[in-house]
């Protein structure tokens, strides 16, 4: 795999795509600005992830240790400001620590902990795409993807966690 290659994984029967992997060139540096909202970044991200969507996607921002999408949301928006596809904000959860706090401490946020839930429906002629900023285990992504009914999750960047966990759950096939 060279340097952003786009990734396509499934896990658990969910679809993850991503622009490259977190660790390659610049990835890492984007997604903490991503966190930051800085323009540049945002507008980087979004360029990148345009060129993987289809014309028939929905945009879904994901919400974070907020209760609602923020960082995803403007990502979401530049998206669809290159695509014109469309976006909606119909993901809550419970306002919580967030993941990335938790696996500092050596812990993980379940499902269930973070109370996903979809507060108004979706177009019925496109198919969801859940916008994250980067995917790690994929608990999060998993959990937004249960409480839409499905859909496909897109990522700037992915960590070699899932891709790792899935090429040996694979090997043991």
């Amino acid at each position: 795999m060279t340097e952003n290659e786009p990734i396509r994984t499934v896990s658990d029967g969910i679809t993850f795509l991503s622009t490259g992997r977190y660790y390659d060139g610049i990835n890492q540096w984007v997604a903490h600005k991503l966190k930051d909202e800085d323009n540049d970044a945002i507008d980087y991200a979004a360029r990148q992830i345009a060129k993987l969507l289809p014309h028939d996607a929905v945009l879904v921002p994901i919400p974070g240790h907020h209760g609602r999408a923020i960082e995803t949301l403007q990502l979401a928006k530049a998206i669809s400001s290159y695509t014109h596809l469309p976006f909606v904000d119909v993901l809550r959860c419970r306002e919580r620590e967030s993941q990335y706090e938790a696996k500092k401490r050596g812990q993980t946020l379940s499902a269930e902990y973070m109370g996903f839930y979809k507060q108004k429906n979706l177009p019925t002629n496109r198919t969801p795409y859940i916008i994250d900023n980067v995917v790690d285990t994929g608990t999060t992504a998993k959990a937004a993807i249960k409480a839409l009914g499905g859909g496909i999750v897109i990522s700037f960047a992915m960590s070699d966690y899932l891709l790792q966990r899935e090429e040996s759950r694979g090997l043991k096939r």
